[in-house]
């Protein structure tokens, strides 16, 4: 499993705690035990994060280095091991040496809470529920929107998962524990306030855009005119938004799906309209006034 920071003994009933593990493993200095993740797991997770070459992966506390060595040995992915364990990372780079990946890997000795990740493109966690939510923070302070995140075993807390997916019955597990779960989130943009755009079939008119975040999850209403319109159907990955909205105009309906991605506080792309003979695709710029963004409100927790 993973490292962190707190010095303290662990001696756990893994029944209390819900982790897979058989025997007791006591290790000073370390908030976590190491457990390592089983290679069929390994694989379940590069595969939910769908890892290319052109990927920068970080395994926050990276144990005997399995996941990052992998990643660069199948997948071409560059990687990044933090462990704050010498003996970890010692194991790591002679790992790394064995299999032949040592240019695409590099493994650091450090507490992960000090970590810098700005760069990652994924992140890989077998951690603890409790720091998992302790992570949080960083992760939406550092990373950017888009950026994968898959956990083994543990979840985030009211951050709702992607994407879940359980492993069972494998000749792979041992110990007579063989029921596995990996968690999948893509960092979302920032997407909460106020857009304002003039549709380009009428430029004196001023759409309004008014959205509601928590994490990846958007509700909104558009304001066309003295209509406000609950828009349906809103999607947030990554930085890439979109939604439906159905405007009736001059006594007739039509349907307008626009399709944008975030970059700071404009979003662009594309708006199509159906409700004519043919549909009809239109470039779609909005800008967000900034005195209308909410800041993440994630929870900290010591």
């Amino acid at each position: 499993m993973r490292r962190a920071f707190v010095s303290v003994c662990l001696v756990i009933s893994w029944f209390a705690v819900s982790i897979p593990l058989y025997g007791q493993y006591c290790e000073e200095e370390y908030d976590v035990p190491y457990v390592p993740t089983k290679h069929l797991v390994v694989e379940e997770m590069l595969k939910m994060a769908n890892v290319t070459s052109a990927d920068i992966l970080y395994d926050l506390g990276c144990g005997d280095g399995r996941i990052v060595i992998t990643a660069a040995k199948k997948y071409g992915v560059r990687g990044v091991g933090i462990d704050i364990n010498p003996e970890r990372i010692s194991e790591s780079e002679e790992n790394a040496a064995k299999e032949g990946v040592t240019d695409n890997v590099r493994f650091i000795e450090q507490n992960l809470f000090d970590a810098d990740i700005r760069e990652a493109t994924v992140v890989t966690l077998y951690l603890l529920p409790s720091l998992n939510l302790k992570l949080r923070p960083l992760l939406f302070e550092q990373l950017r929107p888009g950026t994968r995140i898959v956990s083994h075993d543990f979840d985030m807390g009211d951050w709702e998962p992607d994407q879940t997916k359980k492993l069972e019955n494998s000749s792979d597990f041992q110990y007579g524990y063989d029921n596995h779960t990996v968690y999948f989130w893509t960092l979302p943009a920032n997407v909460s306030g106020t857009w304002k755009w003039k549709p380009m079939e009428n430029e004196n008119e001023i759409r309004s855009l008014n959205l509601e975040q928590e994490y990846q999850i958007v509700t909104g209403t558009l304001s066309t005119g003295n209509n406000s319109i609950t828009v349906a159907d809103i999607e947030l990955t990554g930085d890439n938004l979109k939604f439906t909205a159905e405007i009736v105009a001059g006594g007739k309906k039509r349907t307008e799906t626009y399709d944008g991605v975030v970059n700071g506080n404009t979003v662009t792309g594309t708006m199509t309209v159906k409700g004519g003979t043919n549909p009809v695709k239109k470039i779609w710029k909005a800008d967000r006034d900034i005195s209308t963004m909410k800041p993440w409100n994630i929870p900290t927790y010591e």
